[in-house]
């Protein structure tokens, strides 16, 4: 089971305005923590996705390296998981937790990519002198 939270047309609209969507971020993640913390379960479930969609997406596009977009990740994530937890919905606690492992992944990925390229960068600019 594979679980997503913001259709394609929403998600596009993120890659295209990550300033924008910074804001629509902001909003759902406080309806969602609001609404969590209020015993709302069900109810701040599509709120929280959103959100942890956004960063998702945000965190890609930024290709991994900002560490806050990573901790918002992680608890937004704890918080969908809590959710589902307190619902009884099992599949969907295990399908969000493979979610976050696989964006952890592709995440450090991204930083070894980074990282092999800085040091390729270097090692030539250091050989052209």
């Amino acid at each position: 089971m594979e679980i997503s939270f913001l259709c394609t047309k929403h998600a596009d609209w993120v890659y295209s305005h990550p300033l924008e969507a910074v804001n629509f971020l902001a909003r759902d993640e406080f309806q969602g923590t609001t609404l969590f913390y209020d015993g709302e379960y069900r109810e701040c479930i599509p709120y929280l996705g959103c959100a942890f969609d956004i960063t998702a997406i945000l965190l890609e596009v930024e290709e991994g390296q900002n560490r806050q977009l990573l901790e918002k990740v992680f608890v937004l994530s704890t918080l969908i998981c809590d959710a589902y937890g307190a619902l009884g919905l099992v599949d969907y606690q295990v399908a969000m937790q493979r979610r976050v492992a696989d964006l952890i992944t592709a995440v450090s990925y991204q930083e070894a990519a980074a990282q092999q390229a800085m040091t390729a960068f270097s090692d030539f600019s250091i050989s052209r002198h």
